[in-house]
């Protein structure tokens, strides 16, 4: 009888400190061997608990060498049986791992556990500006100026996705490169990593004789990583597109492609991104579009970067006069918000 109210006080002790408010705890593991591992405790996946000291990167332990698992947030936990619930790793007792659900302690064994993840935050955005501008006088007077902008914001299981390209060039006084172009899509997330959604872009550029090109559809996409470094996503759809090009206007069915890649180095401090799109016009000349920007963004104080970004547009049926090619390489400096 004292051993059971002992070990319910030893609960309910636990239990407070773990709710007390201005009592923060680092994470930790205990070893079967003794050794105890500080840091930040961020998912068990594969039989592995992944840990992320303060004075290294992120690595995993085997969790059949684990005899006790705390940590200071809550997890999304999967156990063998297929339940699924939300709980705190409170550490361990003699009967095995305490986790804290719902204010409550529960007992299991750590092998029950088939994997624990943190909760995604229900809203989370990122925005970019990045300016690029080139000015030069003498025997050649130019002026170059290129702003481009992003926004991803998600809502619970749907995501925004919103790009706006400002392009103008002029050489001598002459216009040499007048582009405007915004393109917008939305995910939703039906089956994570699975998505459906539907996209729209509007374009315009008059020194390549394009008064204005519409294009409205629905795409199936994937997220195929998804972390705190990197995001990987691709999408195939179909839709509708209207265009003025050279004075001929003339719309049809199209289809479409999309792929976004970023990877963040040395803790973000530079990030890589690419993305492209492609549409394959099934009207008039059965023109094939491609547009992708690759480039870096080195971290230069607080929200502030330089950028480094190289261009390319391809068309396989331009305007008569226009080349079918464009690049752009463009360096600059952006800030995230």
């Amino acid at each position: 009888m004292q051993f059971k109210v002992l070990k319910s006080a030893t609960y309910c002790l636990l239990l407070s400190l773990f709710l007390m408010p201005g009592l923060t705890f680092a994470g930790q593991l205990i070893m079967k061997n003794g050794d105890i591992i500080t840091g930040d405790v961020t998912k068990i996946v594969d039989d592995e608990v992944y840990i992320k000291p303060s004075y290294a990167g992120e690595y995993s332990v085997d969790l059949n060498e684990v005899v006790s698992i705390e940590a200071d947030r809550s997890f999304e936990i999967e156990l063998a049986d297929g339940s699924e619930i939300d709980a705190l790793f409170a550490g361990a007792s003699d009967d095995g791992q305490i986790l804290i659900v719902d204010g409550a302690p529960k007992i299991i064994g750590l092998m029950d556990l088939a994997k624990a993840t943190e909760p995604e935050n229900y809203y989370t955005h990122t925005s970019h500006v990045d300016v690029n501008a080139t000015y030069n006088s003498g025997n050649t007077d130019t002026q170059n100026t290129l702003i481009f902008a992003d926004t991803r914001v998600k809502l619970g299981d749907h995501r925004h996705l919103a790009e706006l390209t400002f392009r103008r060039d002029e050489t001598d006084g002459v216009t040499t490169k007048k582009q405007d172009l915004l393109q917008y899509e939305y995910n939703w997330l039906f089956n994570e990593p699975w998505y459906f959604g539907g996209t729209g872009a509007y374009e315009r550029d008059p020194i390549r004789e394009l008064k204005f090109r519409y294009t409205l559809g629905a795409v199936l996409g994937r997220d195929f990583i998804n972390d705190s470094k990197r995001f990987l996503t691709a999408s195939i759809g179909a839709g509708f597109s209207d265009e003025e090009i050279a004075g001929v206007s003339e719309g049809g069915s199209v289809g479409l492609w999309k792929l976004i890649y970023e990877h963040n180095f040395r803790g973000g401090d530079i990030k890589f991104f690419h993305n492209n799109n492609v549409t394959f016009q099934f009207y008039g000349l059965n023109n094939t579009i491609l547009k992708s920007n690759t480039g870096f963004r080195f971290d230069i104080i607080d929200n502030v970067y330089a950028n480094l970004s190289f261009r390319y547009d391809y068309e396989t049926d331009p305007a008569p006069g226009a080349s079918k090619d464009d690049t752009t390489l463009a360096i600059g400096v952006g800030a995230e918000f």
